[in-house]
């Protein structure tokens, strides 16, 4: 009995005692669930920017395997791709590209994956319309957490660049035409070209040149929650002391009163393509950019974040002026080549000219002494009493003449040129006072052959059924 009494008064004291170290480990485990729940709230804070930066990046990105595989691609990555990123996502990269840039994309997995783990390269796309796109890529491997190769792909479209580019150059090579020689000017010019588009291959691979910038849109006001890496190389500004202050950071004053328009617009989901703007160092420099703004993350009808990508095109205003002066020159140059061929050429019509009425006169003068000087004394040695054989050799004479004076005789007047060359022959003799009768003696035609050439030159030269006289007509047609 002592025993169940001494037991019974410990029971309350050990129920008590296991009651407070209940109490304690239950204390201890809200603490871990505390700590475990705060750090649960940062993983998915940074999955958020993660997602902002590189699933709603402006520049395509994805994420390939050893075999080429896609497993990872984000949207602008897609959009390039020509492609929804559902269908994107477990198929092979190379299905997505041109035949003809297959094996470069290959060489550039190569080099991707070799001990370098970097490389660059460009590929051909379809862009749905029959036509092609070129994207600029930039890779570099990576072994994942189970052991496996991956490689990470930035893509850029570079294809405005590319059509400005064989626009400059097809616009070089005319005006060399029009010049008609190269000179030191032009290499120097070329040279130049050359340097730019280096210098523009190079902006397009220094991805960090780029700033990205992550803002929080307000109703008339846009709020900093992430500054890349190249944002603080562009603007000077760390990410800790730009967090949370305006976006009008960045803005020149001037520029600061349209940019509550500019958010609204961005709230009602009109992103900003490629324009160009003035922007403000930490400094206090100002630079010419170009910036391209989507809005993101849609809430109750209005849009609530917007990523922005800035790039300083200072360089590439120089180019464009340096451009704009050559060109200037290049055509003053034209001008003035122009104008000394124009000169060139009013001396040579006037040289010309002088030709044709000196061979119009050599013409008129050679017919006039054959028919002065030759055919008198053939009609008279005909006359003579020849032999056959004699008469045969003077007619292969008075035909060789004919053969040489009929050229000049077709190019004394435009008239004349629907004649055939025995009504020319027939038109000289007219002209010189022969009559029907002493023409046929000489041309040994019948004078009705002689009339009917009569009547076609009359014909040819519209003078049928007029008064005019056939040898006068023909004394002044020159």
């Amino acid at each position: 009995m002592p025993e169940l009494e001494k037991t019974a008064v410990r029971g309350p004291d050990e129920r008590e005692r296991l009651i407070g170290e209940l109490r304690s480990h239950r204390i201890e485990l809200e603490k871990q669930n505390e700590e475990l729940r705060l750090a649960r709230a940062e993983v998915e804070a940074g999955l958020q920017k993660y997602y902002e930066l590189y699933d709603c990046a402006p520049i395509g990105y994805c994420t390939v395997d050893a075999e080429g595989m896609i497993r990872e691609s984000n949207l602008a990555g897609a959009l390039l791709l020509g492609v929804d990123r559902v269908r994107l996502l477990g198929g092979k990269v190379g299905d997505f590209v041109t035949e003809t840039s297959r094996d470069g994309l290959v060489r550039f997995l190569e080099r991707s994956f070799s001990p370098d783990n970097k490389a660059v390269g460009e590929i051909r796309v379809p862009d749905g319309e029959g036509s092609e796109r070129y994207l600029y890529l930039e890779g570099s491997s990576f072994e994942t957490v189970i052991g496996e190769r991956h490689c990470r792909i930035a893509m850029m479209d570079i294809t405005t660049s590319r059509q400005n580019s064989i626009e400059l150059e097809h616009y070089r090579y005319h005006l060399e035409e029009l010049v008609q020689q190269r000179t030191c000017e032009l290499e120097a010019a070329n040279t130049l070209l050359r340097e730019q588009a280096e210098n523009m291959n190079s902006i397009y691979q220094a991805l960090d040149s780029i700033g990205l910038i992550v803002c929080h849109l307000e109703e008339d006001d846009a709020r900093i929650d992430i500054f890349s890496a190249g944002a603080e190389k562009l603007f000077g500004y760390n990410q800790k002391e730009v967090i949370g202050r305006s976006l009008r950071l960045i803005v020149p004053p001037e520029g600061k009163a349209a940019m509550a328009d500019q958010v609204g617009r961005l709230r009602r989901g009109v992103a900003m393509q490629s324009s160009d703007m003035t922007l403000t160092r930490r400094s206090g420099v100002r630079f010419p950019a170009v910036a391209s703004i989507h809005p993101f993350a849609r809430h109750a009808g209005r849009f609530t974040r917007a990523v922005g990508a800035f790039r300083d095109i200072s360089e590439l205003m120089l180019i464009h002026e340096k451009l704009q002066s050559m060109n200037d020159e290049l055509e003053l140059r034209v001008k003035e080549r122009t104008a000394e061929l124009h000169e060139s050429n009013v001396a040579l019509k006037v040289l010309l000219n002088k030709r044709e009425e000196d061979k119009v006169t050599l013409s008129g003068q050679i017919l006039a002494n054959s028919a002065k000087l030759v055919e008198p004394y053939l009609e008279r040695l005909l006359s003579s009493g020849l032999n056959e054989q004699q008469r045969m050799l003077v007619e292969i004479l008075r035909a060789n003449i004919e053969e040489l004076t009929v050229p000049f005789a077709n190019a004394i007047s435009s008239k004349l040129s629907r004649l055939t060359p025995a009504e020319i022959q027939v038109a000289n003799l007219v002209k010189l006072g022969k009559r029907t009768k002493e023409i046929a003696e000489i041309m040994r035609l019948s004078p009705g052959t002689i009339s009917i050439h009569r009547k076609n030159i009359r014909r040819k030269l519209e003078l049928t059924h007029k008064k005019t006289n056939l040898q006068t007509m023909l004394s002044t047609t020159s």
